[in-house]
């Protein structure tokens, strides 16, 4: 029997990017059954462009009047689907060939109950491959040569995929995270129901990072930012590590991460090449606005275990 999947993409005023992602999905071989949009409240063409598209059929979409996160707009195009898998895939990202057969190829094992793969910047440069995170909520990637025995896996949230029912029965996607760590959070609740997370080397996408309007003010986004690493990391940790993490070790976990890879970042994103390094002044602050958020989720997460 043939497995149905459906194509879930979440959007905000990205129409030149967006466009780019659909003639990706569309180009896959074979068609997916369904592809899903969901639209914030977007001002720049895309909500025209959709409307168009799902009238002739091509798509359906889901429209937010108003902007509550990643988490919550992913969970509206998986209420909507009906396919027996579903892919998510980030506006702003390029499937390449192949890429949804790599994915299906993997789900011929019953026992996996979610697909990733590896992330390209578009200059073709692998950004990240296999991944798993540790009890303190760190990141490991194999493609850095870290070592992953004994880690749990995730996926990158702009190239993943579940098994529609497993990730409903789940509880889906925590809307308290907004966006960052909520794909480590699903990724998390499908393990400890008792499924594995594959990983497929062909499963590729291209992800250009582009420049949303959020961003645009540098400072305002760094310090959010540094807020929801705090905050979404510790919520993380807490909601599913508490028996293991005490927050004494977990503290000390953060602080010699931040000392190693942190101090001098290189600008609003590890990630990211941006014109300059941020003030150092701007770099402490938002330092204390990570220990905020630090101790902010770690309050919340007690009321959230294994939720």
């Amino acid at each position: 029997m043939m497995t149905s999947v459906s194509i879930i993409v979440c959007t905000y005023n990205r129409i030149q990017w967006l466009t780019k992602c659909l003639r990706s999905i569309e180009s896959q071989t074979p068609r997916p059954d369904e592809i899903i949009v969901v639209d914030g409240p977007s001002t720049d063409g895309t909500r025209d462009m959709l409307e168009l598209l799902a009238t002739k059929g091509e798509l359906k979409l889901i429209r937010q009047e108003t902007l509550g996160g990643i988490s919550s707009a992913r969970n509206l195009g998986l209420a909507e689907a009906t396919s027996d898998v579903v892919c998510f895939i980030d506006d702003d990202a390029v499937a390449q060939p192949g890429w949804l057969q790599s994915i299906l190829d993997e789900y011929d094992d019953d026992m996996v109950g979610g697909v990733g793969g590896p992330v390209f910047d578009m200059n073709g440069n692998l950004s990240m491959g296999k991944n798993a995170v540790a009890p303190d909520g760190r990141w490991f990637d194999e493609s850095r040569e870290e070592c992953l025995d004994g880690l749990y896996p995730v996926m990158v949230g702009c190239n993943m995929s579940f098994r529609r029912q497993i990730i409903i029965d789940a509880g889906g996607f925590d809307p308290y995270f907004k966006f960052h760590q909520d794909e480590t959070d699903a990724c998390l609740k499908v393990v400890r129901s008792g499924y594995t997370i594959a990983y497929s080397d062909t499963a590729a996408v291209r992800h250009e990072w582009c420049e949303g309007s959020y961003r645009k003010d540098r400072v305002r986004w760094y310090l959010k930012l540094r807020y929801l690493w705090g905050r979404n990391n510790s919520y993380l940790v807490r909601k599913h590590f508490s028996e293991e993490m005490r927050f004494k070790h977990y503290v000390n976990c953060r602080m010699s991460n931040f000392i190693n890879k942190r101090v001098a970042p290189k600008g609003i994103l590890e990630k990211e090449e941006t014109e300059g390094k941020l003030p150092i002044y701007i770099v402490v602050v938002g330092t204390m606005f990570e220990a905020v958020g630090l101790l902010k989720g770690w309050k919340d997460g007690a009321s959230r275990k294994h939720l």
